[in-house]
């Protein structure tokens, strides 16, 4: 038998944000999202230079959300799997690369509301999601990744 937890790397990831997913039907995950069909649908809702923002860094964005429930806010997820245990091992900080955070920095400039969503496994497919803020997390920057070497 294979347990989730015991693995790392982008699979794990990719199953934590279908978990995600599944508890919020108005968000869209971008790497499953046709781009145009996104923008066709929902430019309307953005501004000029949003659309251009988002249209730039479609996928380096986890997933996007546009809540009508106290006015209009447009949110930004930055999505993160992480197993929980009943005695935590040790402390770890979120890991983002520095072009991740510049991203989420400018995007924060232009009035989205970017927010880390950690999907915690539990056992047996039991999982919880904790919310933090980007601009209150107590986060680390990892060493860059192969895409973002070539904007270097």
């Amino acid at each position: 038998m294979h347990n989730l937890r015991e693995y790392n790397g982008t699979f794990k990831g990719l199953i934590g944000e279908s978990m995600f997913k599944l508890t919020d039907k108005y968000l869209t995950l971008n790497r499953f999202c046709n781009k145009q069909k996104y923008f066709n649908t929902f430019n309307k809702y953005l501004t000029k230079i949003q659309a251009e923002f988002i249209n730039k860094h479609w996928f380096s964005i986890d997933a996007i959300k546009i809540s009508f429930d106290k006015g209009k806010k447009i949110y930004l997820y930055e999505i993160k799997t992480k197993n929980k245990y009943q005695k935590p091992r040790s402390y770890w900080k979120i890991k983002f690369t520095q072009s991740t955070v510049n991203i989420y920095r400018e995007a924060l400039k232009l009035g989205f509301e970017v927010k880390i969503a950690i999907v915690w496994l539990l056992d047996d497919w039991n999982y919880e999601i904790q919310f933090q803020d980007f601009k209150t997390a107590d986060y680390c920057i990892d060493k860059p990744k192969k895409y973002d070497l070539k904007s270097i």
